[in-house]
């Protein structure tokens, strides 16, 4: 019993750790690309790193930003269609509720039929 509590905690704090490393990692790779290019380059002849950092930072945020954007907008779409794709208890279970519907309209019965091919796996979104 005692083992498996230890295991569990071991887990939880293994995820913790995953998690934090998803959002300080960038941070650090970040600061460490400003003082290298700071350093290695001739910029820091023309201005101190004080007026530096936030120049490269708001020209970085917003250059995310931009980014960020454009994959919302074009690629976010195909990865969810991908990962519904894969659940087929999901697909079965979206299917079963659009089928107890009573009045079933020409619309709901296509979706019945490519969700039965998703679960068949014949058909991908």
């Amino acid at each position: 019993m005692n083992r498996i509590l230890v295991e569990k905690m071991i887990k939880e704090l293994y995820h913790k750790m995953r998690l934090g490393q998803s959002v300080i990692f960038p941070v650090l790779s970040m600061i460490n690309f400003l003082i290298i290019s700071y350093s290695l380059t001739t910029i820091k002849d023309v201005i101190p790193i004080y007026v530096y950092i936030p120049i490269f930072a708001i020209i970085l945020i917003s250059i995310l930003m931009i980014i960020g954007n454009i994959f919302r907008n074009k690629q976010q779409s195909t990865d969810f269609n991908m990962n519904f794709s894969k659940q087929t208890s999901l697909i079965k279970s979206i299917r079963l509720m659009l089928e107890s519907q009573p009045n079933k309209t020409p619309e709901t019965e296509a979706w019945i039929k490519e969700l039965e091919k998703m679960e068949n796996g014949s058909n991908k979104l």
